[in-house]
């Protein structure tokens, strides 16, 4: 009766230890999920803000072009991943629409980072210049 009763016990200890090992596998699984969950995060809110100062960088470019240039139509304004953080490409899109006798000029600019990719982020904005602005 003795050896049955250690049989029994080992196999307890066992399946004890075996459902330790399954608690923790399992807690280990959780924080690796939210890990990787944490990075996508991270690289989704860095593109957007990329793409954000891409956009006010096209605003700023837009405005700059125009006052130089009365006559600026836009422009398509790619830059590799060296000029921004190394992490992907990135477009910028001007069009400017003239002014009429019941409009005021309009530029529209469109940011996109990392450029003509699958996740891309894409902003865009609309400002109305002044006649007199220009």
């Amino acid at each position: 009766m003795s050896k049955s009763l250690n049989t029994r016990r080992r196999g307890t200890i066992l399946i004890v230890a075996l459902l330790c090992l399954l608690v923790i596998m399992s807690l280990l699984g959780t924080m690796l999920l939210a890990a990787l969950q944490s990075a996508r995060q991270l690289h989704a809110e860095r593109d957007l803000r990329q793409c954000e100062l891409l956009l006010q960088a096209g605003v700023e470019r837009a405005l700059t072009q125009l006052a130089e240039q009365p006559d600026y139509k836009g422009q398509t304004y790619d830059l590799t991943a060296a000029e921004i953080i190394n992490q992907g490409t990135g477009r910028i899109t001007i069009a400017v629409t003239p002014a009429t006798e019941n409009t005021s000029a309009q530029l529209q600019i469109a940011a996109e980072y990392p450029a003509e990719s699958e996740f891309a982020v894409r902003r865009s904005r609309t400002l109305s210049i002044p006649a007199n602005a220009n």
